[in-house]
């Protein structure tokens, strides 16, 4: 009897494993020998759903060491998995696998959504017919990378009868793992509150509304459209205050520019003790980043300083050194001061708030915006040239504007017949100040182009009255003018010089528009110009005026080539070569251990070109950006450009100059100083290197 029992607890032993291994349908452990790393393998753990018709599988992967593979939408690099099942297949009607939530990894300044470590893909199979024999055999793509990335295919083949799965414990116990890490669809204590699409920035802003505190919540979105299954997604900002979770993203694509307006899209969020995949509809609209709301106020002084700092650029200082002039000449009262003083600063500020309006425009209408860009637009440059050459002529003595005498008499008996003038004078030094950018000037023009429409009206306002201090003091304390060197001969050599700083002014404007218009249409202008003043110094001044006008070009003239030639000269400002700006090659070339030099610029660009002069092109900085590991990326913003207004929008920015240096020790980059000084260039390098 006890031989009888021996054998029959052996029996049942042995019965037990047969039906173990039966019910475990699974591949061997796939480990390719030119790229161990990576193991893969395909489950069957006997779950099934004989009704739906439905076999539930699960792919592992294991990965060695450091090394990472990718999610669906892989962020900046990288490659997603993709699984093909061939023609060899049989009794399938389909497969659907689901990914866990991932976690972002950075390497070398690439932003990359991912696993590491093991990863279990659990997959549904759909059979035709659940009695007969199905063969499962397809190519699993996968991408892992450290340092170095691979691409393997692993061969993946399986056998089953769907009607004789029995479950396997330690499989299934996988599977339901598996399970537990993936998102659960239309969470019940989460809502896609916004979800905003700005085609001109190419970027996303999601809200995401929840019952309960966030604690450290991960977000990401991705498109399940299979044209735009490989768009590049990469976070810009993340925040979360009291129930609402707000993100950034920017978006682009390698092929063209995606429009996702009215598309349907995935956002998927993780927490502490939530998982959950959503689908909303975006909706077109402006993007503006979440961190400018809470602190925008703070701008207010920053805008002031930078609005009383214009007043000595090179733009505007000839305008407020003409306004004293007047009062010299004229030996004014007091209160006639005041009175036009008052007029010109308020002539500033409005023209600020006129700017203001604008900008509120054409961001309701989706369109660029930023400081300066108006000189982009030849129109506004010639109307501008046209204006300040006929005021350096009336100041030079060529040419009186005289109103007709209607407008005369109608002015004359409304009072002081000046006081618009003056209003207007304050109007054109603004627009004159937009293409100088001063310290602290770009900070508070980025947070109010960014902010919301009514920050954006009072920053402009602070701007306004920042120009205007100046302008305001002498108002208030009118002595300070009263106490001007009295009128007398030397006035006529202050007019002269005030005219030809006009007329430079002029030249400069005029000589932009070679940007926009064919080389014959410009020297058209230019004879034109030269022709008016030739026969407004004749009309003035006889032969004699000709003969000095003439001089005055050829001067003028002669001025140009010297500066010309000594801004060329090989031995003092040898021109760097610059490659022209792609956002999307500076991470490339990073990971390559070179350092990236950005430079953002116009040809209307007053301190870009001071920038340029004064440190680029000058020792010790030039010598530091022809060394061999530096790379030099130009983006001219002179015409309109989506790529550099994207650019600069993705780095709060909205005009130039605009500097950055990336590298291996900076691969986000590092701002540098809107006015450029040797240190700060040299520091920045140094930095980028390590």
């Amino acid at each position: 009897m006890k031989n009888i029992s021996k054998i029959w607890l052996a029996a049942m032993l042995l019965w037990l494993l047969s039906a173990s291994a039966q019910a475990q349908v699974a591949t061997d452990w796939i480990q390719l020998e030119e790229h161990p790393p990576v193991q893969v393998r395909l489950l069957v753990p006997g779950k099934t759903d004989p009704e739906q018709r439905q076999v539930s599988a699960l792919l592992q992967v294991k990965l060695a060491d450091n090394w990472k593979t990718y999610w669906r939408t892989p962020g900046e690099g990288g490659v997603p998995p993709q699984l093909a099942w061939q023609a060899d297949s049989t009794n399938i009607t389909d497969v659907s696998w689901r990914f866990p939530v991932p976690e972002r990894f950075d390497v070398q300044g690439i932003e990359t959504v991912g696993y590491q470590g093991d990863i279990n893909f659990p997959l549904q199979i759909s059979v035709a017919d659940w009695q007969q024999p199905v063969r499962l055999e397809g190519l699993l793509t996968l991408a892992s990378c450290t340092n170095i990335c691979v691409i393997s295919d692993f061969p993946l083949a399986l056998n089953f009868t769907p009607s004789e799965l029995n479950a396997d414990m330690d499989a299934l116990f996988a599977y339901e793992q598996a399970q537990s890490a993936l998102p659960h669809r239309d969470h019940p204590q989460l809502t896609v509150s916004d979800l905003v699409w700005s085609a001109s920035q190419q970027q996303l802003a999601v809200t995401v509304t929840n019952t309960e505190q966030w604690q450290q919540p991960r977000i990401f979105v991705d498109s399940l459209r299979e044209d735009y299954a490989d768009l590049t997604i990469e976070l810009l900002e993340q925040q979360q205050q009291g129930n609402e979770l707000t993100a950034r993203f920017a978006i682009s694509h390698w092929l063209e520019q995606p429009e996702l307006a009215g598309e349907t899209l995935q956002v998927t969020i993780a927490d502490e003790l939530i998982r959950a995949e959503m689908s909303a509809q975006a909706i077109a609209g402006n993007v503006q980043p979440s961190t400018v709301s809470a602190s925008w106020w703070m701008m207010l002084p920053l805008a002031l300083l930078g609005g009383l700092i214009l007043n000595i650029m090179p733009c505007v200082l000839p305008v407020l050194g003409l306004k004293l002039q007047s009062v010299i000449v004229a030996e004014r009262e007091r209160g006639q001061v005041r009175r036009q003083f008052i007029a010109s600063a308020l002539g500033i500020i409005t023209s600020f708030v006129i700017l203001a309006i604008m900008l509120m425009l054409l961001k309701l209408g989706g369109h660029a915006i930023g400081w300066g860009i108006q000189f982009q637009n030849p129109y506004f440059i010639g109307g501008m040239a046209l204006v300040i050459g006929l005021f350096a002529l009336s100041v030079s003595g060529l040419w009186t504007i005289q109103l007709p005498q209607g407008m005369q008499q109608w002015v004359a008996t409304r009072g002081d017949q000046s006081t618009l003038g003056h209003f207007i004078q304050g109007m054109f030094a603004t627009l004159l100040a937009t293409p100088c950018t001063a310290p602290f000037l770009g900070t508070a023009v980025a947070f109010a182009l960014a902010a919301s429409n009514l920050q954006l009206l009072l920053i402009f306002v602070a701007l306004g009255v920042g120009m205007a201090l100046p302008w305001l003091a002498v108002a208030v304390w009118p002595s300070v003018a009263m106490k001007l060197p009295k009128p007398g001969p030397w006035l006529k050599w202050v007019n002269r010089i005030f005219a030809l700083l006009l007329l430079l002014t002029t030249a400069w404007l005029i000589s932009l528009l070679s940007n926009h218009v064919s080389a014959d249409v410009f020297a058209f202008i230019v004879a034109a110009f030269v022709l008016l003043a030739l026969v407004l110094a004749y009309r003035r001044f006889g032969r004699a005026g000709v003969i000095g006008a003439i001089a005055g070009t050829v001067l003028l003239s002669g001025i140009g080539l010297l500066v010309g030639s000594w801004t060329s000269s090989p031995k003092q400002l040898e021109e760097h070569a610059w490659q022209q700006l792609q956002p999307s090659v500076i991470a490339s070339a990073v990971a390559q251990g070179k350092v990236v030099f950005v430079d953002v610029t116009a040809d209307w660009c007053v301190t870009c070109k001071a920038n340029k002069i004064g440190v680029l092109l000058q020792e010790p900085v030039a010598s530091a950006l022809r060394a061999d590991d530096i790379v030099l990326m130009q983006g001219d913003w002179t015409r309109p450009s989506d790529q550099i207004t994207d650019y600069l929008r993705s780095y709060n920015r909205y005009g130039v100059p605009f500097n950055q240096v990336y590298g291996p020790g900076a691969p986000n980059g590092i701002a540098l100083p809107v006015i450029l000084t040797d240190d700060a260039v040299l520091e920045a390098i140094k930095q980028a290197r390590q």
